[in-house]
């Protein structure tokens, strides 16, 4: 798709915008989910950490037993998260080019 006419950008920012709108509960939901993971790995590192106490008197030998057994804890829900946040940025960087694109034909 070409851009070279405005009804062409109004066009393709449409699309953009109803893009956005059909990804925005998947991006919210991924977003909650990884917030929650985030709570449950951090629980889940504590609970190690105190866990490591009896067998390690050296906190930094806890901090990296605590760190190994919950290091992949809520993985799938970052890389969800963190990608569907690749997509909104792009889409809404994609709008703000085409608005500038717009604005720079209405003074041609």
């Amino acid at each position: 798709m070409t851009l070279d006419n405005p009804a062409a950008v109004i066009e393709r920012l449409a699309a953009i915008e109803s893009d956005l709108a059909v990804r925005q509960n998947t991006y919210e939901s991924a977003a909650g989910r990884w917030v929650r993971a985030m709570r449950n790995q951090k629980k889940a590192r504590a609970s190690a950490f105190l866990a490591a106490k009896a067998e390690r008197t050296v906190v930094a030998e806890r901090n990296a037993i605590a760190d190994e057994k919950t290091a992949l804890d809520g993985m799938e829900e970052e890389a969800e998260y963190v990608a569907l946040r690749a997509v909104m940025q792009t889409l809404s960087e994609r709008a703000s080019i085409g608005q500038s694109i717009l604005r720079a034909q209405g003074r041609a």
